[in-house]
């Protein structure tokens, strides 16, 4: 072995050493923080393609399917190996002289591992069947989402004003009603942007939200009237007691997720030809004229289109290839993108 060091010399220790030492900073934080990026940027990815699916399935009302990204751990295992080269074995003449060949060289091994769960049973009931609770909107709207949004997707009827209840599923083939209610709801939304009107918890039951006019303004008087509350009044309960209506209640039935997705679907943009063929439902309005769902109720929050193109599209924010064909939202629609997020 000393007679090998010797013929390697100054200048191979050096280079083994480097190349180990470089070896161990390819898989030391800056490895970590790569790998980091990586999946994150993965399952980003593949959770905004998997709800898009959805989405789309239930357009042409094929059955959902959830997977979870429950646990991601990678292990990586750094070798390093130096011995004689596969062409200079031992001592070989080099224009007189003997030099003795080396092969030094180190492998990274990455054997990640990703564990799926299915939503299923009671979790998905739970998760997506439940009703969303009245205490998450006001969440939600205290966070930064607009009145208009949240009341708009989330909540079905108010006060015997329907917002698409019949929307809740799969296409209905007449047009559902929804213009008392969105006009409601604007207003809610302009009210609540000037400080006209407050939504909160009752300051003697916190388990109670409430809804406060702070003005008697026209605004105001139109939304009382609209929602059939006491013109005098300026606070009003929330309630999903629907077998006790009142003027002095707010009775409110919110939509589920899965609910919120169905409605979502109905505005997304298909080909004539799976119309034809009676893959989806063409919803109609009173004069048998086609309902346009991307002007009109849920066609406000989102726009999803396809293409019949090989590729995937350039300007696509999210895209997945069902039916032979591209289901995307375009990069540059953020009010879908928002709904999306949201």
């Amino acid at each position: 072995m000393d007679s090998f060091l010797k013929k390697l010399g100054h200048r191979g220790m050096c280079g083994i050493v480097l190349l180990f030492t470089g070896g161990c900073a390819s898989i030391g934080p800056s490895s970590v923080k790569k790998a980091h990026y990586e999946y994150n940027g993965a399952i980003a990815q593949t959770t905004d393609e998997q709800l898009l699916l959805n989405i789309v399935r239930l357009k042409y009302r094929d059955n959902p399917y959830f997977l979870e990204v429950s646990s991601v751990s990678e292990n990586r295992k750094f070798t390093t190996r130096i011995g004689p080269g596969p062409s200079k074995f031992g001592l070989v003449e080099n224009g007189g002289k003997h030099e003795f060949g080396v092969t030094a060289y180190s492998e990274i091994f990455q054997n990640p591992t990703i564990t799926y769960t299915p939503l299923q049973g009671e979790k998905f009931t739970q998760r997506m069947v439940s009703p969303v609770p009245l205490a998450v909107l006001l969440g939600l709207m205290q966070a930064g989402w607009g009145a208009k949004r949240v009341f708009g997707l989330c909540i079905e009827r108010i006060n015997g004003l329907d917002n698409a209840s019949a929307a809740s599923g799969p296409t209905p083939q007449e047009k559902p009603a929804y213009e008392t209610f969105d006009e409601a709801v604007t207003l809610i939304d302009y009210l609540y942007g000037q400080n006209y009107l407050l939504i909160g918890l009752d300051s003697k039951d916190r388990r109670e939200l409430v809804l406060k006019f702070t003005g008697n303004d026209v605004a105001s008087k139109r939304l009382k009237s609209l929602l059939a509350l006491d013109p005098y009044g300026s606070e009003f309960r929330f309630s999903s007691n629907f077998f006790d209506t009142n003027n002095v209640d707010l009775t409110v039935r919110t939509r589920s997720l899965m609910e919120v997705f169905f409605y979502l679907s109905h505005a997304i943009d298909v080909p004539s030809k799976d119309i034809e063929e009676g893959l989806v439902t063409e919803t109609r309005d009173e004069e048998g004229e086609v309902f346009d769902w991307s002007k009109h109720a849920s066609g406000k929050w989102i726009s999803i289109h396809f293409s019949e193109s090989k590729e995937r599209p350039r300007n696509a924010f999210t895209a997945i290839f069902y039916r032979n064909k591209w289901f995307y939202i375009a990069d540059n629609d953020l009010n879908s993108k928002s709904t999306f997020m949201f």
